[in-house]
Parts: C-alpha cells; sequence; structure tokens
C-alpha cells in the first residue's frame, strides 16, 4: 500500500488541533524541560522547537511532515493507518462550540 497524503490537509488538521484542542504539558526527551502538545477528537498535534516539522499521531499511528513537505507514517497495521485517517475526517468536520 503507497502511503500518500496531502500535505495542505494534513498541516490543516494540524493547526485545527492547535486551535481548538487542549494543550497539554509533556516532558522533552532531550532535555527535560516541559513541552507541550495539542489533543483533539483522540489525535495529538506536536511541533519541534524551530516549526519545521510538525508530527500528529493517536495511540497507534503517526504522520511526521518534514520541510519541504517530506513526510513519514508509522503504523503497526493497515487498519491502524485506517483509523488514523478516520480521524483526519473527524478533525476536519470538527465543529467549535
Amino acid at each position: 500500500m503507497k502511503n500518500e497524503i496531502d500535505i495542505h490537509r494534513a498541516l490543516k488538521v494540524f493547526n485545527k488541533i492547535t486551535q481548538y484542542g487542549e494543550k497539554r504539558a509533556i516532558e522533552s526527551d532531550d532535555d527535560g524541560h516541559l513541552d507541550h502538545d495539542y489533543w483533539l477528537c483522540g489525535m495529538s498535534a506536536q511541533t519541534d522547537h524551530d516549526g519545521y516539522t510538525i508530527s500528529l499521531s493517536d495511540a497507534q499511528a503517526s504522520l511526521t511532515v518534514f520541510f519541504h513537505n517530506k513526510y513519514q507514517f508509522e503504523y503497526p497495521t493497515n487498519d491502524a493507518l485506517d483509523n488514523f485517517l478516520r480521524r483526519f475526517n473527524d478533525i476536519e468536520n470538527y465543529q467549535a462550540q
């Protein structure tokens, strides 16, 4: 299965999560300082310190978008990827209340 995704769609999902999601503190693996992520509709959104790399993840799968629109999926099964992509639809259709 070839994993193709519209990067602009991923960026819109990322923006919606950071705009409407719950901000949570997480411990950074690198320096021990607290970083943060955002959580919405079962999906987490994070960015690196310079904002060039973003990460979207749920309990089983993740998508990392790098500089110049390169990206990498990580998932254990095709079902996990399908569930992850369904969350994209949920977030795209999310209406703030």
